[in-house]
């Protein structure tokens, strides 16, 4: 009885939530009984293709019309790289029984306001994560946060932006984050990426999250990858570390297939390991470039469960909305 009020408690929530959504994009959009039967009745796509195409060209003008009010200048039909991007989660593991999860993000680009600021919204942070939580995507921070992000000029292979906002809550919890992606092709065959990201919230203090990575081209549609994360965040008062090797396979154009080992720890008090897993991830595009499905199984041995090895599978269903 305590699951089914549970269940329709959480229906009821994420159906409020797309309402709400949906309301702001919608509001121009409509379209007669008689053309949607004749729509279903031709191709059940059509109909859902129809609806993603205004929801997205509503999407890009809300970016363009911004843009051209805070410019003071006419954008025209100037690209615009506004995006919207709803992600759907569903897991089942043998100890930690079901969850269903809703993300929600998405950019308005400004080029004209500014060439390199963009407005941003999340409604998952994802840094305020644990490590293993983010690795394993089993984890939500469950508030959201909107602010400005600045695309800062480099040069050669570095990328860097900072954003600013407040993420959702009373009272209002200002925060700072900074992003460094660095890419070198160091010969054919291998390539070093490094990421790093620093934050700072005025409630939980400051973290950083470093990630290296090593990646070897085995064939034209193969990459071995191998990489070390490390995640400090103040609040915890520890630091977190994952060691992960990944074989990476591309099936065919927007279809791919991966496969992953790793272990996670942390260092206080005293350095060890804390799960081993091993996994793999499908992923495929089922209609254009909007809307994938993401299968993740999992076997995750944990020194929570007293080493006790627990299945997992993780189904994604991620649709974007843009109008480039």
């Amino acid at each position: 009885m305590a699951s089914s009020r549970w269940t329709i408690a959480l229906v009821s929530k994420y159906t409020e939530y797309l309402c709400v959504f949906l309301a702001v994009f919608l509001f121009n959009y409509s379209v007669d009984a008689s053309e949607t039967d004749t729509l279903t009745e031709t191709n059940p796509w059509q109909w859902l293709e129809r609806g993603r195409s205004q929801i997205s060209q509503n999407v890009t003008a809300l970016g363009r019309n911004l843009d051209a009010w805070l410019s003071g200048e006419s954008i025209g039909e100037n690209s615009n790289e506004t995006y919207l991007r709803i992600r759907l989660n569903q897991q089942v593991g043998s100890f930690d029984s079901y969850h269903s999860r809703i993300r929600i993000d998405g950019s308005l680009d400004l080029p004209q306001t500014s060439k390199r600021w963009k407005l941003i919204f999340e409604s998952d942070a994802a840094e305020l994560n644990s490590l293993e939580g983010s690795v394993l995507r089993n984890d939500a921070s469950t508030e959201s946060i909107g602010g400005l992000s600045y695309q800062q000029s480099t040069n050669g292979s570095w990328q860097v932006s900072h954003s600013i906002g407040f993420r959702s809550r009373v009272p209002a919890d200002p925060f700072y984050r900074l992003k460094t992606q660095y890419e070198h092709q160091i010969n054919d065959d291998w390539s070093l990426g490094y990421r790093q990201k620093i934050w700072h919230y005025r409630s939980q203090g400051w973290g950083y999250n470093t990630d290296a990575s090593f990646n070897r081209k085995i064939s034209q549609d193969k990459i071995l990858q191998i990489s070390s994360e490390v995640r400090y965040q103040q609040e915890r008062e520890q630091i977190e570390f994952s060691q992960t090797i990944a074989l990476h396979s591309t099936l065919k154009e927007f279809e791919t297939m991966s496969w992953e080992l790793g272990v996670l720890g942390i260092n206080t008090p005293s350095v060890r390991i804390d799960d081993y897993y091993i996994g793999a991830q499908y992923r495929r595009a089922i209609r254009g470039q909007w809307l994938f499905l993401e299968v993740r199984p999992q076997l995750v041995v944990s020194r929570d469960e007293n080493w006790r090895a627990q299945p997992k599978l993780m189904i994604n269903l991620e649709m974007l909305f843009f109008d480039l």
